[in-house]
């Protein structure tokens, strides 16, 4: 017993000697942490509603007990459908308020904020609700290569005012946009907002209102195409009537509804160039066979156009030559009718390609509405042939030419032309010339740089430009390949040709 006494003292005595060398390791430096708050808003879809370019402005709440140099801000704009990891999903700011152009496709986004603490990195975060709407619904488009052979849709707005869209397409779409000859906006009773279609070298797009891509020219036919090589598409104001001229030849279908899809070629031996079409009436000059046809549409084939005892040329055979413009002198909505069978003229100024002389042929329409060749003859006016636009007037018998540097009103009643502008810069192309029967704008590119420029000017009542000069101009654009008017609805009003 007393030996069992003893050992359990010795044990005793060993427990107190390693509790007394134990130390604690524990870190008991207790510091008070910053706190960090984000005022809470709630969160809803419309938290911002603003449109393209328009600038979003956030000034969070928060408060902060600590340093608030130590504080890093980061804002990010995330699209609805988006996953982690998207690369759809970007950094806008670095900043604690929030300034920030919009310029993404139109949609709902969620504006995240996360606010860190870097001492003790704590996060807190904030998040609101962007619906972005489209800005440019309704303006001037500008079809124009920027650097690297990219080209995009620039938008004048307004023609009195100084703003610019710039970038249209490339905000709205993932894809780049190259290649681009033209495009049109097609608009009728039957889808009053529209679709944008892009022609291209070998194929095109079309575009929703907002620019975002829609389809590729594959849907725009019923059946697969040798050759992709879009020039015209037209659509009239019911929807009933619709065409489509594709690498020389005539489609047509007989749908209405949007985006359009073509089932009919016109059969033939032609190749359709330049084209005059109005309502039922297609009228096209085949380049092939150096004559005027028409579109029978519910033959489903192109066919000559009646001769009669009053043609002044033969419509079937007007020799070697090429056709510059095709079209009549009115607005371009217009179609022949019992009220204007006697003043709606169809034109087209065709040059010939062995004597480089240019020929008007003048067609007109009886009270039937069939159509005779009422006149041909030669314009002698001064660098017509040589041109490099052209377009009808609207409203009284003038052709509005661009040679070299200087624009002309060229009175095809009496073969007469005068100079109704000159540009100050001699080295440059005048493109496009583009009317609505009160306004005209000219397309002017740099000759020697990837530049250009458009010129309004107003048109008086004898066809000059009011005070000899434009009322605005807008560059800083690349070299321009077309402009074409954009209504943001179905507008009855006198449309640009």
């Amino acid at each position: 017993m007393k030996r069992f006494h003893s050992s359990l003292i010795l044990l005793s005595l060993i427990g107190t000697l390693f509790s007394s060398c134990y130390k604690d390791k524990g870190n008991y430096d207790l510091r008070p942490v910053d706190v960090l708050n984000i005022e809470p808003v709630t969160y809803n879809q419309d938290n911002y509603s603003l449109s393209q370019l328009d600038s979003l402005k956030i000034n969070p709440r928060m408060t902060f007990t600590g340093d608030s140099t130590q504080l890093e801000y980061s804002w990010k704009l995330i699209p609805q459908r988006a996953r982690t990891g998207d690369t759809t999903i970007k950094k806008i700011s670095s900043e604690k308020n929030l300034m920030y152009v919009v310029q993404v496709p139109i949609g709902l986004y969620t504006v995240l904020l996360e606010v860190k603490d870097v001492k003790s990195s704590v996060i807190r975060s904030s998040s609101y609700g962007l619906n972005v709407k489209a800005k440019a619904s309704q303006g001037f488009l500008v079809l124009n290569e920027k650097a690297g052979g990219i080209q995009d849709i620039d938008v004048i707005l307004n023609n009195t005012k100084p703003e610019i869209f710039w970038g249209a397409f490339s905000a709205n779409n993932t894809i780049s946009l190259r290649e681009a000859t033209g495009m049109t906006m097609i608009q009728s009773a039957a889808n009053a907002s529209g679709l944008l279609y892009v022609f291209r070298k070998t194929g095109g797009y079309t575009l929703l209102p907002s620019f975002g891509f829609l389809q590729d020219i594959r849907a725009w036919f019923f059946d697969a195409q040798s050759a992709y090589a879009p020039s015209v598409i037209y659509q009239d104001f019911f929807g009933t009537n619709n065409y489509l001229i594709n690498n020389g030849s005539v489609h047509s279908t007989t749908s209405i509804s949007a985006p359009l899809m073509f089932s009919y070629r016109a059969s033939g031996d032609y190749k359709a160039t330049k084209s005059l079409i109005m309502s039922t009436y297609v009228f096209v000059y085949d380049d092939l066979n150096h004559r005027f046809l028409k579109y029978n549409k519910s033959a489903g084939k192109m066919q000559s156009i009646i001769k009669n005892p009053a043609d002044a040329f033969d419509v079937e055979n007007i020799g070697n030559k090429s056709c510059l413009l095709f079209d009549h002198n009115m607005a371009s909505t217009t179609s022949p009718g019992a009220a204007n069978f006697g003043s709606l003229k169809p034109l087209a100024y065709c040059k010939d390609n062995q004597t480089g002389k240019v020929f008007l042929y003048k067609f007109g329409f009886y009270k039937s509405l069939a159509t005779y060749c009422e006149s041909v003859k030669e314009v002698t006016a001064p660098g017509f042939s040589t041109a490099t636009a052209y377009v009808n007037a609207s409203n009284n018998p003038l052709t509005y030419y661009a040679s070299e540097n200087k624009i002309y009103a060229y009175d095809f009643t009496n073969d007469a032309a005068r100079v109704v502008y000159t540009f100050d810069q001699t080295n440059v192309s005048i493109d496009q010339l583009m009317t609505n029967g009160t306004q005209l704008f000219a397309v002017v590119n740099n000759k020697s740089g990837n530049s250009g420029a458009v010129f309004f000017f107003t048109i008086n009542p004898t066809g000059s430009f009011a005070g000899g000069t434009y009322f605005s101009k807008y560059e800083n654009f690349g070299k321009i390949t077309e402009v074409k008017y954009k209504y943001n609805t179905l507008n009855p009003a006198i449309p640009w040709k």
